[in-house]
C-alpha cells in the first residue's frame, strides 16, 4: 500500500512539473518571440535610416556638382560644407556613429555602420574616389574659362562624377539587400524558434495526458490492492476464526466429558485415555496452526533468521516424520534417499517445517490407510526432495495456487478438510529463499508430487529476502 502511495504521489509530482514546464515553455514563447520582434523592429528602422542616407549621398554628390560648376564661373557656394558632409556621412556608414539627421538642423541619429566587410569596402571605394573627385574639383575650380584645357578637365570629374554616383547606388543596393535577408534570419530565427516551443508543448501536453492516465491506472491499481488486502484480512479472519473455533470446541466439549466422568465412579479409562489423546491432538493442531500464522506474519515482515549450515538430509527427514508423529502411524510411509547424497546448505529447522508441512499435507490429502512416498535424489546440481501421495489429480490451475495464501482446493472445500492456506505458502516462501524451487505436479492416475529443488552448493544459493517471494500477492494455499 505504502509503495501504491508513493506511486500515486510521485505520479501527482511528475503531473505537476509537467504542467509547470508547458507554462514555462508559454512563458519562454513570449519571452523569446518579445526580443526578436524588437530586433526585427530595430534592425528595419536602423537599416532604413542608414540606407536613406546611402541614398541622400547621390543627391549631395549631384549638389556638390553643381556647386563646384557654379564655382568655377565664379559664383560664390559653399561647396565646402557639402564635402564636410559627405565625408562624414561615408565615416558613419563605414563605422557607425552620430550623424545630422539634416544638413541644416542640429538633430542627429545613430547608425550602427556598414553591416558586411563587402558593404563597407564599397564605402571604402566611394570615399577614395570622392577623394580623388574633389582633388580634381578644385583644379578644375582655377582653370580659367578660356583655358583649352577646361573641356578635357570638365569631361573627367563628369566621368568621376559619374562613378562616384553609380557606387553609391551600388552600396544602397547591397544594403537594401542585406536589410532584407537580416530581416528574413530574423523572421526565421522566430519561426524556428515558435516551432520548437510548439513541438516541446505538444510533446509535454501527450506525457501530461500519459501521466494523467497513468495516474489513473496507479490509482486504480492502489484501490484494488486495497480491496484485495481487506479481501486477505477477511478470509484471514474467517479461515483462523474457524480453524481456532473447530479445535477449542472439541477440547471443551472432551474436558466437560471427563468432568463429567470424574464425578462419575464408573468413568472408564479407556475413554479418559482417548479423550487426553484427542485433546493431546487438537492442541498440537492449535500449536501448528499459530506456529503457521507466526511464520507467516515474520515471511511478510522480512525477519524470519536464516541460521544455515551444513546438515545431512537424512537427519531432516527423521526429524520431520517424529514432528508428523502419530498421524502417520496409520499410513505405510516410505522413504527413498539416494546413498550419494552430500550434506545441504540450509536452516534445519526451516526445512524440517517444510518437510512436516509436506507430510501433513500428504496425510489429510490422501485416501485413508493410503501409502505416502519420501524420495530424495541427486540430478545435476541440484538436491531433488519429493513427496508423493495418492488421491485426485490436481487440475492445472490448482496445481499452479495451491501455494498461493489462503487458496483451499476445491476437493479441501468438498471434504471439508482443516486447514487455513498457509502450509504451502510457507514451504514455497522457505524454499525460494534458499534458492530453490518447489512445484505440484500432479496426472490422472498417479500420484500427486510436490518436488523440491535445491542448490547443491552454498555459493549458488541466492540470499534473496523470504517476504520477496509474497511481496504484491495476497493469496496462498494449504
Amino acid at each position: 500500500m505504502a509503495g501504491d502511495s508513493w506511486f500515486s504521489s510521485n505520479n501527482s509530482s511528475r503531473l505537476r512539473w509537467k504542467l509547470a514546464g508547458i507554462l514555462a515553455l508559454l512563458a519562454m514563447t513570449a519571452v523569446g518571440i518579445i526580443p526578436l520582434t524588437l530586433a526585427i523592429i530595430y534592425g528595419r528602422q536602423s537599416d532604413a535610416l542608414a540606407i536613406d542616407m546611402a541614398g541622400r549621398q547621390r543627391m549631395l554628390l549631384e549638389r556638390h556638382m553643381k556647386e563646384v560648376l557654379l564655382a568655377s564661373q565664379g559664383t560664390a557656394t559653399r561647396y565646402d560644407i557639402t564635402r564636410e558632409v559627405l565625408r562624414n556621412h561615408l565615416a558613419v556608414l563605414q563605422r557607425g556613429g552620430q550623424v545630422p539627421s539634416s544638413i541644416l538642423r542640429d538633430e542627429t541619429v545613430s547608425l550602427p555602420g556598414a553591416p558586411t566587410e563587402t558593404i563597407r569596402q564599397q564605402f571604402e571605394t566611394q570615399r577614395h574616389l570622392l577623394d580623388s573627385f574633389i582633388m580634381k574639383a578644385d583644379l578644375f575650380i582655377r582653370v580659367p574659362q578660356a583655358s583649352p584645357m577646361r573641356s578635357a578637365a570638365l569631361a573627367e570629374l563628369l566621368a568621376d562624377n559619374t562613378r562616384l554616383l553609380e557606387t553609391a547606388n551600388d552600396a544602397v543596393q547591397l544594403w537594401a539587400r542585406e536589410s532584407e535577408s537580416n530581416v528574413s534570419r530574423l523572421i526565421h530565427w522566430e519561426i524556428t524558434f515558435v516551432g520548437l516551443v510548439v513541438l516541446a508543448g505538444a510533446f509535454l501536453a501527450w506525457r501530461l495526458n500519459q501521466s494523467e492516465k497513468e495516474l489513473r491506472r496507479s490509482q486504480e491499481v492502489t484501490l484494488d490492492a486495497l480491496r484485495q488486502s481487506d479481501a486477505v484480512k477477511s478470509s484471514l479472519l474467517s479461515s483462523v476464526s474457524h480453524e481456532l473455533r473447530t479445535p477449542l470446541t472439541a477440547i471443551k466439549t472432551m474436558l466437560f466429558e471427563l468432568q463429567c466422568g470424574a464425578s462419575d465412579s464408573a468413568t472408564d479409562g479407556q475413554v479418559r485415555k482417548d479423550s487426553l489423546e484427542n485433546i493431546h491432538q487438537e492442541l498440537d493442531y492449535l500449536n501448528r496452526l499459530v506456529s503457521n500464522l507466526l511464520d507467516m506474519s515474520r515471511i511478510e515482515a522480512g525477519t524470519l533468521a536464516h541460521n544455515r549450515d551444513w546438515h545431512l538430509l537424512d537427519e531432516l527427514v527423521e526429524g520431520a516424520v517424529r514432528r508428523v508423529g502419530a498421524e502417520l502411524e496409520s499410513r505405510p510411509l516410505q522413504i527413498h534417499l539416494a546413498p550419494n547424497l552430500p550434506p545441504v546448505y540450509v536452516d534445519a529447522v526451516e526445512l524440517q517445517l517444510v518437510l512436516t508441512n509436506l507430510l501433513e499435507n500428504a496425510v489429510k490429502y490422501s485416501p485413508p490407510g493410503s501409502g505416502i512416498v519420501l524420495k530424495a535424489s541427486i540430478a545435476k546440481e541440484t538436491v531433488e526432495i519429493r513427496v508423493e501421495n495418492e488421491g485426485e489429480a490436481l487440475v492445472p490451475d490448482e496445481a499452479r495456487r495451491i501455494f498461493e495464501r489462503f487458496y483451499r482446493t476445491s476437493e479441501a472445500k468438498i471434504r471439508s478438510i482443516r486447514g487455513t492456506g498457509l502450509g504451502l505458502a510457507i514451504c514455497k516462501a522457505i524454499v525460494e529463499a534458499h534458492g530453490g524451487s518447489i512445484a505440484a505436479h500432479s496426472q490422472s492416475g498417479q500420484p500427486i508430487t510436490i518436488l523440491i529443488r535445491l542448490p547443491l552448493s552454498a555459493s549458488t544459493q541466492r540470499t534473496l529476502p523470504m517476504a520477496s517471494t509474497l511481496a504484491g500477492d495476497h493469496r496462498g494455499s494449504l
